[in-house]
């Protein structure tokens, strides 16, 4: 009897994460009395699936408290920091390029998407184009600090650390000074699932308590196969880079194209320009290296679709490659609910019809290259490479995330706070590139007006409170901030703490920590920041 009761309350709490929260939910709810209804429903949900969790084992998740850092790299101290370029200070950048996949997707095994989530096998049908890491190394003429920005839905904190204690056993027989090693998602909703979300939900709900009994391995949407790669071929272009540097000038310029975006939740605020910093070498016949950073979702597939694809960042590079003989790397900013738009495009409507959302993404693409390569402000940057780390804590208060993670389904660094608590062990970074500019790393999928500025106050919150915290920008007053998202983790949205909207109404609750991974993320960005500043 005890075992069909608890068959049944799991059956109802998959009904409810699944089917019932639709996964890309949007709904403009402003009424305040239905605004509290929906709270109340939450509340009821969140609770329900809290019992739920509680039924199923535990993973031997760590406790808090035995926590030892390893494989994490905080950068420079305070006194390490330069304010302007010193007598042997210059850049040298070294860039690498290769393809993740295995050869192997499609009908090789279980390959899952990325992208919403689905009850059936998500697996990848087809394959339109590669998926890649690209990876630059750089250095002001002290540390050299790697970037690597992987073609894929996510990864954790834990996968990174992987990467990073492979590699580490190359610089120490090479006797490298490294300052940071950073991996980055550009979080294509058609790519093979390297977060674990995307598994077999029925197998990660019903099985993982007996899989954690028994000491196996939860299912997840990771693929094994293709993850082993995905370190093998990263560290290898992270080696490549290195060996690949060379001295050179290095320039800053933007371009608007807020005209090809749009932001689905309110408030309108975000970045609206593609961000470029433009390595020219010292040896005219070696190829310039375009780090690109802008705020767009890489959603042109859509998000339930099972052909794999690069996405724009993808047919970006090809221009980028063709026209202008350059290295091409993406970084994802801060871009909570932003995604491309491509309604005032013009389009051959055979080849549309034809080709569909992989011709779209092609247009899109040779949309935001033609504004890149007008750029015409660039200024020159000066060769300082700032950049600190601080590891942080941000509790776990969204139980659909915890059952998920009990289930196999995340890969996070979760942790035992207390009993029936847990939390996340994540990073945050701040960097000055150049006099000018500073860049604020977050471990997920910020919301733009955390940065910037334009949180809603009082009498539009949800809560009915204001965002008590002032801007990341506001704290660097003297510089120009732009965010590397999706950096060394992917803890999900991260939201203020007043804006918090219904699972029912929206997607971005679904996949968080909870309310406060705003509140948490922010406070631990100011500690930071006065640590070294």
């Amino acid at each position: 009897m005890k075992k069909k009761a608890i068959s049944i309350i799991l059956a109802v709490s998959m009904i409810i994460s699944v089917f019932g929260i639709p996964a890309y939910a949007r709904e403009d709810v402003t009424d305040k009395a239905m605004q509290k209804i929906y709270t109340v429903l939450d509340k009821t949900v969140n609770a329900l699936v809290g019992g739920i969790a509680a039924l199923i084992a535990t993973p031997k998740w760590e406790k808090q408290s035995d926590y030892k850092t390893e494989n994490f790299y905080k950068g420079l101290d305070k006194s390490e920091y330069i304010s302007e370029a010193g007598e042997n200070s210059g850049w040298s950048v070294g860039y690498s390029n290769a393809s993740i996949l295995t050869g192997k997707e499609i009908g090789g095994g279980d390959y899952y998407v990325g992208g919403s989530l689905s009850v059936s096998k998500k697996l990848a049908t087809e394959q339109w184009d590669d998926q890649k890491v690209r990876t630059v190394a750089i250095s002001d003429g002290r540390g050299i600090n790697i970037f690597s920005s992987v073609d894929c839905f996510g990864l954790a904190n834990p996968d990174v650390k992987i990467i990073r204690n492979k590699f580490a056993q190359y610089a120490k027989e090479k006797n490298l000074d490294i300052t940071t090693v950073n991996v980055s998602a550009l979080h294509q909703h058609s790519c093979v699932d390297t977060f674990g979300m995307n598994g077999d939900i029925i197998d990660a709900l019903f099985m993982s308590s007996i899989r954690t009994i028994l000491g196996r391995d939860l299912p997840g949407g990771q693929n094994k196969d293709y993850m082993e790669n995905l370190y093998k071929v990263t560290v290898q272009s992270m080696i490549d880079a290195v060996e690949n540097m060379e001295t050179g000038s290095m320039y800053f310029g933007t371009t608007d194209v807020s005209d090809l975006m749009r932001d689905k939740r309110d408030p309108q605020v975000y970045d609206g320009n593609l961000n470029r910093f433009r390595f020219v070498p010292d040896n005219e016949e070696s190829k310039e290296t375009w780090i690109v950073n802008g705020s767009i979702h890489c959603v042109g597939n859509g998000a339930a679709q099972k052909e794999l694809t690069g996405d724009y960042p993808y047919y970006l590079e090809k221009c980028i490659n063709e026209n202008d003989n350059a290295n091409f790397f993406y970084i994802l900013g801060a871009q909570l609910a932003i995604t491309s738009n491509g309604d005032n495009l013009e389009y051959d409507k055979e080849r549309q019809e034809k080709e569909g959302s992989k011709y779209n993404i092609d247009v899109y693409a040779h949309a935001l290259y033609n504004r890149l390569k007008a750029i015409n402000d660039e200024t020159e940057v000066a060769p300082v490479f700032n950049i600190s780390y601080k590891e942080t804590w941000v509790d776990v208060n969204n139980n659909i995330l915890l059952l998920a993670a009990k289930g196999g389904l995340l890969k996070n660094a979760i942790h035992k706070k207390g009993f029936g608590k847990y939390c996340i062990l994540t990073e945050i970074g701040y960097a000055e590139i150049g006099t000018d500019i500073a860049v604020a790393i977050i471990p997920g999928e910020l919301a733009p007006e955390i940065a910037f500025g334009g949180a809603e106050t009082a009498d539009k919150s949800w809560q009915g409170e204001d965002w008590k915290y002032p801007s990341f920008a506001s704290k660097i007053p003297d510089k120009k901030l732009i965010v590397f998202g999706l950096t060394n983790d992917q803890i999900g949205y991260i939201l203020p703490s007043n804006s918090w909207h219904s699972i029912f109404t929206e997607n971005e609750e679904i996949v968080s920590t909870g309310q406060y991974a705003g509140v948490f993320i922010t406070e631990a960005f100011f500690e930071l920041l006065g640590e070294i500043k």
